[in-house]
């Protein structure tokens, strides 16, 4: 019996060396991903069927982060433009204009997307099935 406690607390003294080291060398990658990480993307979305617009732009350039979400809904524009570091995220301008009474829905309109990542195409309601189903109408 003995034997087998001294075997067990020494492989548990062995086993759990090795995770410290790791949880540091993780802790340091995690550190270096962190300021060498860049991206940038963008997407828009032009809802003339339900009269909404709906558009992100982000840029990460190591530990900072700047872009801006826009989007109306046919009462109002929204423009909010944010950055993000190490002083926490906070918005660095911001724009609102008013724009109309409401959404005005729109059979026969068109809605086109548009992202830096799954490029364009654009959508319109299928107005032969009753149920009104939408369909792509690729460009």
């Amino acid at each position: 019996m003995f034997k087998f406690v001294l075997i067990s607390c020494l492989l548990a003294a062995a086993i759990a060396m090795p995770i410290e080291q790791d949880d540091e060398d993780k802790a340091e990658l995690e550190r270096m991903q962190n300021e060498s990480a860049q991206y940038s993307f963008s997407a828009q979305i032009d809802d003339q069927i339900n009269d909404g617009t709906i558009a992100r732009e982000e840029t990460r350039d190591g530990t900072k982060v700047s872009g801006m979400y826009s989007y109306s809904d046919g009462f109002v524009m929204r423009t909010v433009h944010y950055e993000a570091d190490e002083n926490g995220y906070r918005v660095v301008k911001e724009e609102t204009q008013d724009i109309g009474d409401g959404p005005q829905f729109n059979a026969n309109g068109q809605a086109d997307v548009q992202g830096s990542l799954i490029g364009k195409y654009s959508i319109k309601l299928d107005t032969d099935d009753n149920e009104r189903h939408y369909k792509d109408v690729r460009a």
